[in-house]
């Protein structure tokens, strides 16, 4: 069984391919319910002049869709719906601020497979044949959105192929996990469980829409160890309920019982956000600040109780009490009116073509990774034959300019992607990794085969490099990539970094206090320049945070260095 290629004139805009099996197959292929391995070649969606790619956006996407007009209005909503349930569920600084707007890809071909082929990827158009893949309740099936990025940008797919026209209800989350993973200070391990984990706010939450009235955010009601031992807690709200000691929550590494570990913060998060004191008063404002607290220092009881008015022992106490709230109803928070604003749908241009669809596949490249090197090659080169097309018509857009110069740099064009980026970056384009990656590259043009350390860049050299980083940090202050590329800058500055200089780096320490890597790393350059009380500040700020036993251990052996 072959699923044959395409072979219309017009461009190609998506490589999709169906890759091998779960359950042993052989590489490369699927395998049938008779135990019999296929090959299968790539799927690809073409565009026509019958059905061109549509164009819209929504305040933080922008959309590039194959799907009907009417599907594109309930997706705008549902875009508009989810960005007000993260407004209704964390406050704004809780969320990530991304230089540019998330890109979603919709499309809407059928799946040329048969029942019995498995999913090998979530992109991949294959499916068990009992699998429901909703994307929202009985509205979408068998769409496996998929997301991508690199840091700055970030881009959902996902093949809408079965709409249910007029479905009630239809609800997307293409980003909230994003903008929660990337932000900086990142947040400790057990409020992104309790928010992401098995039963964590943003994975479970729903929004319920009506004719009229208020649109809602739903949180539904949790199973506590077990259907079972749930049933018994409805059934006697007194029903003795063990909790997570609450250090052994906080503790990091996790030491515990994944699974219960992954409950108690659930627990704890909806605990805080929603649960109130025994005179009816809530506590989110106190869990807010302790939250804040926990991301840039450890957390010990003198922090909770400075947050909450209470130690440990009581706040269990009042945990194992809210177990019967939090099986019981699902919590119901209103929303925001939905915008009014027309949708305004257009034909996409062949360079946001380019760059949106393009620079999916130059990412999905880049994930897949080994691995699959012959879904990585058709996934690179239907982006190589976008971006050449649209770079032959047109150089006229920076957004354009930067993803191919950043797909250049990918593939090693190297005189391309000096090119491309450095033209985008002087027209100043918004996007601090086309800012990070130049100065990436012009640091390795700089620097001579037989690196000394200081004194190895030029100051023109050196004050180009950091003008660009600048520009990066300006536009993304959470992008790490930029002060790793600051710091290896730094390692060859024209002569010895000044405390002021390094001024950048120590703030960055503070941005990321969990990675003990890039802590390690200021560490040294410190030490190594003359300023080996800072290095210990460095790492005994670290130390606290740093999330695994490794790093911890690498920070460590700067202060025996200096000793």
């Amino acid at each position: 069984m072959t699923f044959p290629r395409s072979t219309l004139w017009l461009p190609p805009v998506l490589a999709l391919a169906l890759a091998a099996s779960a359950g042993g197959g052989a590489e490369g292929g699927a395998q049938t319910g008779d135990g019999s391995v296929v090959t299968l070649e790539p799927v690809f969606v073409e565009a026509s002049s019958a059905n061109p790619w549509q164009y819209f956006k929504v305040p933080g996407y922008e959309v590039i869709s194959h799907c009907p007009d009417d599907f594109n209005g309930k997706f705008a909503r549902a875009l508009d719906r989810a960005a007000a349930a993260r407004e209704a569920l964390l406050p704004e600084d809780f969320w990530v601020k991304l230089a540019t707007p998330v890109k979603i890809i919709l499309y809407n071909r059928k799946p040329e497979g048969r029942p019995g082929l498995a999913r090998a990827r979530p992109i991949d158009l294959s499916w068990e044949a009992d699998e429901d893949g909703a994307a929202g309740p009985y509205s979408v099936v068998k769409s496996y959105p998929s997301v991508v990025g690199d840091g700055d940008t970030f881009i959902n797919c996902g093949n809408y192929w079965d709409l249910i026209p007029g479905a009630p209800n239809f609800s997307v989350d293409p980003d909230s996990a994003i903008l929660l993973e990337s932000r900086a200070p990142q947040w400790p391990a057990w409020l992104r469980a309790g928010l992401e984990g098995p039963q964590g706010l943003v994975t479970n939450r729903v929004i319920e829409s009506a004719a009229s009235g208020p649109d809602f955010l739903v949180l539904p009601s949790v199973v506590w160890v077990s259907a079972a031992e749930t049933a018994a807690i409805l059934k006697d709200p007194r029903h003795p309920s063990a909790v997570l000691p609450l250090p052994e929550l906080f503790k990091s590494p996790v030491t515990a019982d994944l699974a219960a570990w992954e409950a108690g913060t659930a627990l704890f998060v909806r605990w805080g956000l929603f649960g109130r004191e025994p005179d009816g008063a809530p506590h989110r404002e106190a869990f807010l600040g302790f939250v804040r607290s926990a991301a840039s220092e450890p957390v010990s009881e003198e922090v909770f109780r400075r947050s909450f008015g209470m130690g440990y022992a009581e706040a269990e106490g009042r945990l194992r009490a809210f177990v019967a709230t939090a099986v019981g109803p699902p919590v119901r928070v209103p929303l925001r009116a939905a915008s009014e604003r027309p949708l305004e749908l257009r034909e996409a241009t062949p360079s946001e073509i380019a760059r949106i669809v393009g620079e999916w596949g130059r990412l999905e490249g880049k994930a897949v990774g080994m691995q699959d090197m012959g879904y990585q090659s058709e996934c690179l080169e239907q982006a190589d034959r976008l971006f050449e097309r649209a770079y032959a018509r047109t150089t006229d857009d920076p957004q354009f300019l930067a993803a191919y110069g950043l797909y250049a740099l990918q593939v090693g064009d190297m005189k391309r992607a000096r090119e491309c980026l450095g033209e985008a970056t002087d027209r100043g384009v918004v996007r601090p990794r086309a800012y990070v990656e130049l100065a990436r590259v012009r640091l390795l043009d700089a620097l001579p085969y037989a690196e000394q350390g200081i004194g190895d860049l030029s100051d023109l050299d050196y004050a180009a490099i950091l003008r660009l980083l600048a520009t990066a940090r300006e536009q993304m202050p959470s992008l790490l990539a930029g002060y790793q590329v600051l710091a290896r800058a730094m390692e060859h500055a024209p002569r010895r970094p000044t405390r002021e200089d390094m001024a950048v780096l120590w703030g960055a320490v503070g941005l990321f206090p969990r990675n003990g890597s890039f802590a390690y790393k200021v560490a040294t350059l410190y030490r190594r320049f003359g300023y080996p009380e800072d290095a210990r500040a460095v790492v005994l700020r670290a130390m606290g945070l740093a999330e695994t036993k490794e790093a911890r251990a690498r920070l460590a052996s700067v202060l025996d260095g200096g000793r």
